[in-house]
């Protein structure tokens, strides 16, 4: 048995060739699909709290229906994320706390 970046592999019984997981055929997938999974874990970790959010939009002067054009959802999903009942995910979370940044770089940095 071998491990290939921490991953375990078998041999092939008819010779040296070694077997790979499937997820490890397509590098190019997985290095994008990394990236991604290393954007969304930043991104949560930067996501501010609801109030903060909602505090930080309103201090730009913008409105949910502009977040929510910006972002491609409704109005009342980031009336959701702003009440804290639901949370971004994916790239709407990275996309979400990328503008909140922005806002705040904006403004000054609303707390």
């Amino acid at each position: 048995m071998l491990v290939f970046t921490g991953v375990q592999v078998s041999q092939c019984a008819r010779g040296n060739e070694t077997l790979l997981p499937r997820a490890r055929l397509s590098h190019q997938r997985n290095v994008e699909d990394m990236t991604t999974l290393i954007d969304e874990a930043r991104a949560r970790r930067e996501l501010p709290s609801p109030a903060l959010a909602r505090a930080i939009r309103e201090a730009a002067g913008v409105s949910q229906e502009g977040i929510a054009r910006e972002l491609d959802v409704t109005r009342m999903t980031i009336c959701r994320w702003e009440a804290g009942t639901f949370k971004p995910s994916g790239q709407r979370l990275i996309a979400y706390v990328a503008l909140l940044r922005e806002l705040q770089q904006i403004t000054g940095g609303a707390r």
